[in-house]
């Protein structure tokens, strides 16, 4: 009796070793060209952070439907340059989208009025920030952060509306910088948010700032994504302070990107 109950007790504690699968969040971004498209799968979700230009929407529906992404969750569109917006009619003609994001201004171009329109004909639910917000999807916390400035058509200011989006999933911590430049960078380093991450999608393709330093010492990140390409690559100073910081630097001129989070760390499979 002792041996057989003997047996029992190994095979549960083997059955309760057995490891679980691994769940956690998928992040990916998506190399085309010197233009921003980030996605996150998590918990049977899809977020999708910026669409490319125009010209990318082929690209990036083929990728969405590699990974097997039949609907978009959300999608956040930071604001309205042709290299964010792009490719969002031909992706909600393709695909269902639950929601959408913006930033609370209204840009006088075609792309705009064609991304407005496709809004309109598919009936998809938009949120227009004006304002801070934050929600929850899974277990995704998000937090993004409306500009602090004023929309300027004449100076064409749209990368200082730029909407950034902090995601907490677990202890792992992401930003997602858009274009954020001038005096809304300024703001972001100087007005007391939050910015440390373990994953940071640089702001501007990598462009030097002034107060890219400072972005630097406040966030720490593990890793740094750059949305450049081989015509248009990061500046060399942007890529020296990364270096000497000893923050992992991946480049879309060297192709797609992918990091994994279980909650916990973050890795590079």
């Amino acid at each position: 009796m002792k041996t057989i109950l003997s047996i029992l007790l190994c095979l549960a504690a083997m059955v309760g070793c057995t490891p679980a699968p691994v769940s956690g969040m998928d992040i990916y971004t998506f190399s085309v060209g010197k233009a921003d498209c980030s996605l996150l799968s998590f918990d049977g979700m899809n977020v999708l952070i910026d669409v490319g230009e125009e010209d990318d929407g082929d690209d990036i529906l083929q990728a969405l439907r590699d990974l097997q992404v039949e609907k978009l969750n959300l999608v956040i569109l930071t604001h309205f340059d042709k290299d964010h917006i792009g490719g969002f009619t031909e992706l909600s003609d393709a695909l269902p989208i639950d929601k959408v994001i913006l930033p609370d201004y209204v840009r006088d171009s075609e792309l705009y009025q064609r991304m407005d329109a496709a809004l309109q004909e598919h009936q998809i639910p938009v949120e227009r920030l004006s304002a801070d917000t934050a929600f929850e999807m899974g277990r995704a916390a998000f937090t993004l952060w409306a500009s602090t400035k004023a929309y300027d058509g004449e100076k064409g200011n749209d990368n200082q509306m730029s909407l950034v989006t902090a995601v907490a999933f677990g202890q792992i911590r992401l930003l997602f910088m858009a274009d954020a430049e001038g005096g809304w960078m300024k703001d972001l380093c100087y007005q007391g948010y939050e910015l440390g991450c373990n994953i940071i999608k640089f702001p501007c393709h990598g462009k030097w700032q002034k107060h890219v330093p400072t972005l630097l010492a406040l966030s720490l990140p593990q890793y740094a994504i750059i949305t450049d390409s081989d015509k248009n690559p990061a500046d060399v100073k942007t890529l020296d302070a990364l270096q000497t910081l000893d923050i992992t630097t991946l480049r879309t001129a060297d192709g797609d990107v992918y990091l994994f989070t279980d909650g916990m760390t973050v890795s590079m499979p």
